[in-house]
């Protein structure tokens, strides 16, 4: 063996021979972590009630109208009459499923905590999921004009079931409007007074707003929290945790890019993959801010979030599965509020 071969093995032990690789013959460790994707916890968890369905795909509310109120004059008999009734439905069509399959060497190599990991990556992608699937019927809950209404639908009195009011929409007046800090503190603002003037408790919902819009409200100082100087004397800290009364959460997802459901091509994407009815149109991606309570939609759920991990005979697979089945539609029109940009 040349000198030459030998002194580079002396020098590089874990290069081999003749390999321009210096560390050819090294073994990987594996440290033992695991990463998984990071997802924010569920932004509408506990929002809602999810209510069982059995033995049928269908769910529905009623809607009542205002009874009329008379005087009563002596001796002429109160004139009866009539309160209107319409309802609103939701149907539970379509299961969705995260499924991953392992093979039998990684019950070897056991230590990697793959199987372990995954049911709890899969929850937060569901979740995600569900809060966009949500967000999407929360958005057709402010926009709802009723098809079967006494009119035909267009028009804007009409919401659920063609009786109770629309919600309060503002639509900002010029491209850009929705990163204007006064500008948009105006638009919450006119949402707030229209849902007073509705008579609707703005306690018992949320303003949801896009990042981009939480940020822009930031450099309005009348909206920032009193901690924003804390112990270092400056803004570092500035939050806002209520506009107009309204408490406020930020979330990205609100579905703002429009979204048609392709077959059978499956994109993932909400459309693709619970159907037509939880399509977005270009005119509802223009949402910015949304002002929901639990009563802006229902939630029908066939089959609640279930894991299960189990071994394949046949295919020497480890399958790990995490599914469920639910549906939502908009319940209370007149309850919510929205910000749309021009």
């Amino acid at each position: 063996m040349a000198l030459q071969d030998i002194s580079s093995q002396l020098m590089y032990p874990m290069a081999q021979n003749l390999s321009t690789d210096k560390f050819n013959l090294t073994i990987e460790r594996f440290e033992g972590t695991v990463h998984e994707i990071m997802r924010a916890r569920s932004i509408l968890d506990g929002v809602f009630r999810f209510v069982p369905l059995i033995g049928t795909n269908t769910m529905s509310n009623n809607v009542m109208g205002t009874p009329v109120l008379q005087s009563v004059v002596a001796g002429v008999e109160p004139e009866g009459k009539q309160i209107a009734v319409g309802k609103m439905i939701v149907q539970v069509d379509t299961p969705v499923i995260a499924r991953v399959t392992t093979p039998m060497l990684a019950t070897v190599q056991s230590h990697l905590d793959i199987k372990g990991k995954t049911p709890g990556n899969f929850a937060k992608e569901l979740a995600k999921s569900q809060d966009e699937v949500l967000f999407v019927q929360i958005v057709k809950s402010a926009l709802y004009d009723h098809p079967d209404a006494p009119t035909g639908g267009a028009n804007t009195a009409e919401g659920s079931g063609g009786i109770l009011a629309q919600g309060q929409k503002v639509t900002l007046g010029a491209s850009g409007d929705e990163l204007d800090a006064t500008k948009l503190t105006t638009a919450i603002y006119a949402v707030a007074q229209g849902l007073a003037e509705g008579d609707i408790d703005q306690n018992d919902g949320k303003l949801y707003v896009a990042p981009a819009q939480y940020f822009t409200l930031l450099k309005n100082e009348k909206l920032l929290n009193r901690d924003i100087s804390k112990e270092n004397g400056s803004y570092a800290h500035a939050a806002i945790d209520v506009a107009s009364g309204m408490n406020l959460v930020m979330t990205n997802r609100m579905s703002q890019a429009a979204d048609t459901m392709v077959s059978p091509v499956k994109s993932g994407s909400v459309a693709d993959l619970y159907g037509s009815s939880y399509e977005t149109s270009a005119a509802e991606a223009k949402v910015v801010a949304l002002y929901a309570t639990p009563d802006s939609i229902m939630v029908a759920e066939a089959i609640p979030m279930t894991s299960d991990v189990y071994w394949e005979k046949r295919l020497l697979m480890w399958f790990i599965d995490m599914y469920t089945a639910f549906g939502a539609a908009p319940d209370r029109t007149d309850v919510n509020g929205s910000i749309f940009k021009q």
